[in-house]
C-alpha cells in the first residue's frame, strides 16, 4: 500500500463543524502515526492469543517466550547488536535512561564493582539534552555532587567533535551523555565520530537515541558506545509503553528494580545474567510483537528511504518558512554533516513573532486540522540554549506517511497564521 493510499485510510477525523476532513498529522518525533497495518496486527495477535512468556510450560506460554526471543534476536540484528541478550526491553526510552544512570551510581554486589559515577564527578552532555536525560541527571547532580558540564551548542550539529575532544582531555568526566539527534531542531550529532572520540578517551557514552531509532542500519556499530537508548513508537513504528536498553559487555548495571524474572527463582537476588538481570516483571508482550512487525516495515521499505523521504519534505518545508518574512527558523535545512551518518532528522521547528507557539498549534488545530506540537517540548535546557523558553516553539515533524501535498498545505496554513500575526502586530 502507497504512503498517500494508507493516510486517506487511516487519517480522517471530524473536525469541529462536524464534517469530515483529512488531518495532517506533524507529530512524528512524538510518537509516528499512523502505523502500517501489521503492527496493529501484530499486536492484536499477541493480546488475543498468547501467554506469560517465561513464566510456564504451557504452549501459551511457551509459544509467547519463543515470539519475545525471535523479536528480541530480529532487532538486534537490525541495530547490528551482536549479543542480542544485551538488548533490554524497557517500560520507555525515559526508563531506559533512568536505569543507566541510577545504575551508574551504584555499586554492584554480583561483580563486586564500585559505583562507576562517584560523589564530585563530572557528566558531559549537550546544550539540547530532553527532560528524560536532564531530570534525572539533575536529581543525581544534587544527591552525589556531580559536575554537569555541557558542550557549547553548534547549530547544524549540536555540538563540535573537536571540542568534544577538548574537554574530554581538559574535564576528564566520568561519562559522555548526549542525544543522537534534537527533537526540538532536528540537528543530529556525528554519532561516529563522538563515538570513537570516547572510545580513545576510555569515558562510557550514553545515546539517546529516541530520534533516530529506525532511521539508520548501522545503529551500534560503533564501539565506543556504551549505552544506547531508544523508543519503540516513533522511528521504529512499535506502540508506546516499549523502550530499548543495550549495554555494552564491558559494563554491567545494577538493575533499577528487582522482581519476578521466570528464572532462577530460588534466588532473591536478581540473576546475573542478561536480559534477565535488567528485566523484571511481565514482558510488554503486545509491544514486543508491534516493535517486531514495526522493524519489518522498515525493513521492507528500507531506513535509508524512509530517511530521505522526511528529509525531502522538511527540507521543502523549511525552503517555505525561510522565504517568508513572518516566521522564525530553528531548524536548519539541506545540512550537510560531514561523515555524519544522519545529518539530522525530519523535525522543523519556528516561531510565529507575535503569538506564543500553542496559540499558532491551536490555530493548526482547528482551522486546518493539522496536528503539530507547540511548547517546550520537554527540553528546557534546549530552550534555554535557543533562548525560546518564553514563547516556546512551532515543532512540524515528518514521518514516512506525510506527503508532497501536505507541504503546500503546511505551507498555506502557517502563511495565513503568520500573516494575521503580522497584520495584528502592525509595522514595526
Amino acid at each position: 500500500m502507497l504512503a498517500w493510499q494508507f493516510c486517506t485510510l487511516h487519517c480522517l477525523k471530524m473536525n469541529p463543524e462536524g464534517a469530515t476532513s483529512q488531518l495532517i498529522y506533524m507529530d512524528n518525533a512524538a510518537t509516528s502515526y499512523p502505523k502500517p497495518e501489521g503492527v496493529y496486527n501484530a499486536a492484536d495477535q499477541y493480546f488475543r492469543h498468547a501467554g506469560n512468556p517465561g513464566r510456564g510450560a504451557h504452549k501459551m506460554a511457551l509459544d509467547s517466550a519463543r515470539q519475545v526471543f525471535e523479536i528480541r534476536e530480529k532487532v538486534a540484528k537490525f541495530l547490528k547488536i551482536r549479543e542480542s541478550e544485551r538488548l533490554i526491553f524497557t517500560p520507555g526510552c525515559t526508563y531506559s535512561l533512568n536505569m543507566v544512570l541510577s545504575g551508574l551510581c551504584r555499586p554492584n554486589p554480583a561483580t563486586g564493582q564500585n559505583a562507576h559515577l562517584k560523589r564530585g564527578d563530572s557528566v558531559l552532555i549537550s546544550s539540547l539534552e530532553h527532560n528524560a536525560l536532564m531530570r534525572p541527571l539533575t536529581r543525581l547532580a544534587r544527591e552525589l555532587d556531580l559536575q554537569i558540564v555541557k558542550l557549547p551548542y553548534e547549530p547544524g550539529k549540536i555540538f563540535s567533535v573537536a571540542e568534544l575532544r577538548r574537554l574530554l582531555n581538559e574535564v576528564r568526566p566520568s561519562l559522555v551523555a548526549t542525544m543522537h539527534a534534537s527533537n526540538v531542531t532536528g540537528e543530529a550529532i556525528d554519532i561516529g565520530a563522538v563515538a570513537a572520540s570516547c572510545h580513545v578517551a576510555r569515558t562510557p557514552l550514553l545515546v539517546d537515541a529516541a530520534q533516530t531509532a529506525g532511521l539508520e542500519k548501522q545503529h551500534l556499530i560503533h564501539p565506543g558506545i556504551s549505552f544506547w537508548c531508544a523508543s519503540a513508537h516513533k522511528g521504529l513504528f512499535g506502540q508506546p509503553g516499549l523502550g530499548l536498553l543495550h549495554v555494552s559487555k564491558e559494563y554491567d548495571l545494577e538493575p533499577l528494580i528487582a522482581g519476578g524474572t521466570g528464572s532462577a527463582s530460588e534466588d532473591l537476588n536478581m540473576p546475573v545474567v542478561y536480559p534477565d538481570r535488567l528485566e523484571p516483571g511481565t514482558a510488554a508482550g503486545p509491544a514486543i510483537a508491534a516493535l517486531g512487525a514495526g522493524v519489518d516495515f522498515v525493513e521492507s521499505v528500507g531506513a535509508d528511504v524512509i530517511l530521505q523521504h522526511e528529509i525531502r519534505l522538511s527540507d521543502a518545508f523549511i525552503s517555505f518558512l525561510n522565504a517568508s518574512n513572518n516566521v522564525r527558523v530553528y531548524s536548519p535545512g539541506n545540512v550537510n554533516n560531514s561523515g555524519s551518518i544522519i545529518p539530522r532528522v525530519a523535525n522543523v521547528s519556528f516561531a510565529v513573532p507575535g503569538m506564543t507557539a500553542d496559540r499558532v498549534v491551536d490555530a493548526l488545530d482547528k482551522e486546518f486540522n493539522i496536528a503539530a506540537r507547540g511548547g517546550l517540548h520537554c527540553a528546557a535546557l534546549a530552550h534555554e540554549t535557543l533562548g525560546t523558553t518564553e514563547a516556546g516553539l512551532v515543532r512540524l515533524s515528518f514521518g514516512y506517511f506525510n506527503t508532497e501535498s501536505e507541504v503546500n498545505e503546511l505551507a498555506r496554513a502557517v502563511h495565513e497564521i503568520s500573516q494575521r500575526a503580522a497584520a495584528t502586530a502592525g509595522p514595526s
